[in-house]
């Protein structure tokens, strides 16, 4: 098997693995390559992410969660643009232990998307989370993420393109409830060594 094949078969096992261990056990697995293996895989979902987020929130000190953080791909982007009150959070300790080495997080814990989360409600002024969203999540991730979010702040999200009709369902029942003020989607690519294209909401609460 090449390295590609192998790759390929990590991102596969990973968007459609529902048992949380099993999610835990390939990322520990590719934590410490995971940068440079999604760099050859055209991985722009991040830079794409940040873009939209830094066009909605302009204020440097707001304070933002990197909700899956990973190894720390995004709080790196967002720090090269001047963001410097930022917090993140995963799944696996060993993708956090690669974030904590970057220094560009106030705090890291351990959450698990797959329920109810243990963070404050209206405890962050936005909100971002790219390459994240699986079928796993889509009883409470979104809801969760809305949440956590202060009056008025955006939650910036990626959405791979399976997974956009279940999405669209929950973001309408949230604006249905007016629990969110309104959504934004942007289409773009994603990975760009495999053709692949993702869905970017912008979800701004009431």
């Amino acid at each position: 098997m090449t390295q590609n094949q192998q790759l390929n078969s990590i991102v596969n096992q990973l968007v459609g693995a529902t048992d949380p261990e099993e999610v835990k056990r390939l990322y520990k697995q590719w934590a410490a390559s995971y940068d440079a293996d999604l760099d050859s895989f055209g991985y722009v979902a991040p830079r794409i992410g940040v873009q939209l987020l830094s066009q909605v929130v302009v204020n440097a000190q707001a304070l933002i969660h990197d909700a899956g953080c990973g190894t720390g791909l995004v709080g790196t982007l967002l720090t090269q643009l001047g963001y410097s009150n930022l917090h993140g959070s995963d799944f696996s300790s060993e993708m956090l232990e690669q974030a904590e080495s970057t220094s560009h997080y106030h705090s890291l814990q351990t959450l698990d998307f797959g329920g109810p989360i243990d963070v404050a409600a209206e405890a962050y002024d936005a909100v971002i989370s790219i390459g994240v969203y699986t079928q796993r999540f889509n009883q409470h991730f979104i809801g969760e993420m809305v949440r956590i979010l202060r009056p008025g702040g955006h939650f910036v999200f990626s959405c791979r393109e399976q997974y956009y009709d279940e999405v669209v369902g929950t973001v309408f029942e949230l604006l249905k409830s007016k629990f969110i003020a309104r959504v934004s989607v942007h289409h773009d690519d994603y990975m760009t060594g495999q053709g692949a294209s993702a869905f970017y909401f912008d979800i701004q609460k009431k």
